[in-house]
């Protein structure tokens, strides 16, 4: 499937200087994100003759290339071109990630960390949604098989999430991807037997059992912890008997550590960071809507929206729901209608094409083709999807709607998630039509009325 996209796939390796430049790779929905070993070898001229590039955003620790829904299979055929160039990196590139930002460092760990599943989140999330919308309509009954297997389907993700963690943490921190497995399924294990107790007591002091389920700074944490620990076994333990005792030993103490220290002092950051973004949040809701919503695609443009991924699953482990995506769905939906819009307004057949193409791309939640292709381009578009945005945002915070589970992709096949104990879907829908509708008139007025022009031109 992927040898159709050999040839682009070795054009992007030679003009990011080669496999031998590449420390690590992944992709998410629309860009190949790369971890490069020397950035000036990297030939942007050449990349952006390509036509599948979009846009080069490099974040001072990660260099992407933002391609669009075509970019899982230029990844694979980047993979076939380039097998085991996972190596350890040299010293001038830890001497380079050291002198990078600590939120550059973190932005690069969550991404390495979410964004190779996310693919399967969004598809367990429509499933999810399907399950919601039958159940609040009561298509079934609760104890039918459907039902059983629909969540089953849509419900295992995320109680079983830190065994995704555990692959891709294990990857980015340089452990045993299956003894990393083992130690988050025992983390995990406690959900699933009825006699083991919530809790253990040690000299007066209650250790959690049963937390886990879904924990995201706890499981990366613990695989943080036992990479370490890896490493000091492998260095005391005989190679003779390494096989064997390097994963028992490892195993051993990460286990005890996490369950003793670890997972419920992570645990604890993971409660204060949902109610400090609660707390913020209950200031004004309408306000904080209003901001969010409408600086949200500026993570995006940025490539730093994988910071905001953490908080929502954050908030759904503790509060059991979660108002950031539900305010983020206008900021997709704002750049939506103005790409829309776009369609109405275009000089040409090309520029028709390209804003019917960046419409259906953000219909369904990914919005950096019409970003980079359409708003961005023309500036004012980009403005008019944050204002529709913001007025999106703040209806959302004003009337506190939630959503009761996590929206990996914000689009409108997952509109079920919003129904729940205090459901307020309606008001959602209300908030996305206005957060659509305002940008898309504001661009059709903007652009009847005068010649649009690039802003690349106008410098």
């Amino acid at each position: 499937m992927a040898t159709q996209y050999l040839a682009v796939a070795q054009q992007i390796l030679t003009a990011v200087g080669g496999q031998e430049n590449i420390e690590h790779a992944n992709h998410c929905a629309t860009r190949l994100r790369l971890n490069l070993k020397d950035d000036s070898q990297v030939d942007e001229k050449s990349l952006y003759e390509l036509s599948e590039v979009v846009k080069l955003v490099n974040n001072g620790s990660q260099f992407q290339i933002v391609i669009g829904p075509k970019v899982e299979k230029i990844f694979a055929a980047l993979s076939e071109l380039m097998p085991g160039a996972q190596g350890a990196a040299p010293v001038h590139k830890q001497e380079q990630e050291q002198k990078a930002s600590a939120f550059n460092r973190l932005l690069s760990t969550l991404s390495a960390i979410f964004t190779p599943y996310i693919g399967v989140l969004a598809g367990v999330g429509v499933v999810k949604g399907l399950v919601v919308l039958l159940q609040t309509l009561e298509l079934i009954s609760t104890k039918s098989w459907l039902f059983v297997v629909f969540n089953a389907l849509s419900s295992g993700v995320f109680v079983m999430l830190p065994l995704f963690i555990a692959v891709t943490a294990s990857d980015k921190f340089k452990t045993n991807r299956f003894t990393a497995l083992a130690l988050t399924a025992a983390m995990v294990f406690p959900l699933t037997d009825a006699a083991t107790p919530d809790h253990v007591e040690i000299f007066n002091l209650a250790f959690p059992l049963k937390i886990y389920g879904g924990a995201v700074i706890p499981a990366i944490f613990a695989v943080w912890f036992l990479s370490y620990v890896e490493r000091w076994c492998k260095k005391w333990v005989p190679e003779i008997a390494a096989l064997v005792f390097v994963p028992c030993l490892s195993l051993i103490i990460s286990g005890f550590v996490v369950f003793t220290v670890i997972g419920p002092i992570a645990d604890y950051v993971g409660i204060g960071i949902a109610n400090s973004y609660t707390w913020l949040y209950n200031l004004s809701p309408m306000l904080s809507g209003a901001l969010l919503a409408g600086i949200g695609q500026l993570f995006v443009v940025f490539g730093v929206h994988w910071g905001i991924i953490p908080i929502a699953l954050i908030n759904m482990q503790v509060n059991g729901y979660d108002t950031v995506m539900a305010m983020f769905m206008s900021a997709v939906m704002g750049q939506f209608g103005a790409a829309f819009g776009a369609i109405f307004i275009a000089r040409n057949l090309k520029d028709k094409q390209l804003a019917i193409s960046a419409s259906i791309s953000a219909f369904f939640g990914i919005t950096e083709p019409a970003l980079y292709g359409v708003n961005l381009k023309y500036r004012m578009l980009f403005i008019f999807g944050c204002i529709g945005a913001a007025l999106g945002g703040a209806i959302t915070g004003l009337l506190e709607v939630k959503t009761y589970s996590f929206l990996p992709v914000l689009n409108v096949f997952e509109l079920g998630l919003f129904s729940g104990p205090e459901s307020k879907a309606i008001y959602e829908v209300f908030a996305i039509i206005v957060a659509f509708s305002v940008p898309m008139i504001l661009t059709i007025i903007y652009g009847k009325t005068r010649v649009l022009v690039p802003a690349a031109d106008l410098r």
